[in-house]
């Protein structure tokens, strides 16, 4: 069948379109997007019927940073918004792409927050990928990460040296603010542990945990862990308007990509993150964020603490 020159040359002009959009959609995702960076801010409110104790925590969570060579736009935005009070700040994982980032991570922190700063680590700070584990490997899950580990130590001696008290399966107490806090390491933990940790914090805190990945979390409201913020997801990192993220690269669906969720009892912020993995260094509406979330707490009528999550999102 022999086309008229008319209909060659329409096809043509729209073949032309399309690859322009696409060219267009790119650039967008890979040079504006991934440094459009968002800072929202998320109220827990205090359980209805509790009797107030003004008791509240003020805390900034960051997560997915995957710092590399070159990194400038992203360490500013950070340095900006830590230089604010925050009681508590949270770095849930994939920190690093790879060892040219330890450089940066001394000049995250502007200022110490009140009660510490806390960090897990994440597959890419235990990984070194390659491409062929990006794309393989999600077809072919024994491809999906490298044979060999790599040595975490100088992720972990960076972070400590900046400020960091990096948590693995361990945590810590603040007894003055009724608070305990507790980092849950990439390689998991069996549910006698998760609930041997838990058992170890005093009856009246609030127990938060930070782990990277956001699975197994129907453990998290049987165990009586109130608060819990993950990463990893990145939002899709890549969304569709009115349909989602395509994809979320762990148990939760597409509408759970990112945000809060609930499980239970349990409130579980799950973040966006500020990066990508810089082989593909793109977002598409799907910004990075950070989000500062006020936990406000009661005590109910029986003396037992109890946190809602009646959320309200802000965008600044």
């Amino acid at each position: 069948m022999k086309l008229h020159p008319q209909s060659k040359k329409l096809m043509l002009v729209a073949a032309g379109s399309l690859a322009a959009a696409g060219v267009g959609a790119w650039l967008y995702a890979s040079r504006y997007e991934i440094r459009n960076y968002k800072l929202d801010s998320l109220d827990i409110d205090t359980a209805d019927g509790g009797v107030a104790n003004a008791s509240s925590l003020r805390i900034l969570h960051i997560s997915d940073l995957h710092l590399a060579k070159p990194e400038s736009h992203k360490i500013d935005f950070l340095r900006r918004i830590t230089d604010q009070d925050f009681d508590m700040i949270m770095l849930t994982g994939d920190v690093f792409e790879d060892y040219s980032g330890l450089e940066y991570i001394s000049r995250i922190l502007s200022r110490k927050p009140r009660l510490g700063a806390y960090a897990v680590l994440g597959n890419h700070d235990y990984y070194d990928y390659k491409m062929l584990h990006k794309i393989v490997g999600r077809l072919y899950r024994p491809l999906r990460h490298p044979s060999v580990k790599r040595d975490s130590k100088p992720m972990v001696d960076a972070l400590e040296t900046a400020g960091f008290t990096v948590l693995s399966n361990t945590a810590v107490t603040h007894p003055n603010e009724k608070a305990f806090v507790m980092g849950l390491d990439y390689f998991g933990i069996s549910d006698d542990k998760l609930k041997e940790l838990v058992g170890t914090a005093p009856k009246d805190h609030t127990v938060i945990a930070l782990q990277h990945v956001p699975h197994h979390l129907s453990r998290f409201p049987e165990v009586g862990i109130d608060v819990a913020f993950c990463g990893h997801t990145h939002g899709g990192q890549v969304r569709i308007p009115g349909f989602g993220a395509i994809i979320t690269d762990s148990e939760l669906a597409r509408s759970e990509a990112s945000g809060l969720l609930r499980r239970g009892k349990t409130a579980i912020y799950v973040s966006r993150g500020l990066g990508a993995d810089p082989r593909s260094n793109f977002r598409f509406f799907c910004p990075p964020h950070a989000t500062i979330i006020n936990v406000h707490r009661a005590l109910s009528a029986e003396g037992a603490q109890v946190v809602d999550i009646n959320a309200r999102v802000q965008r600044r």
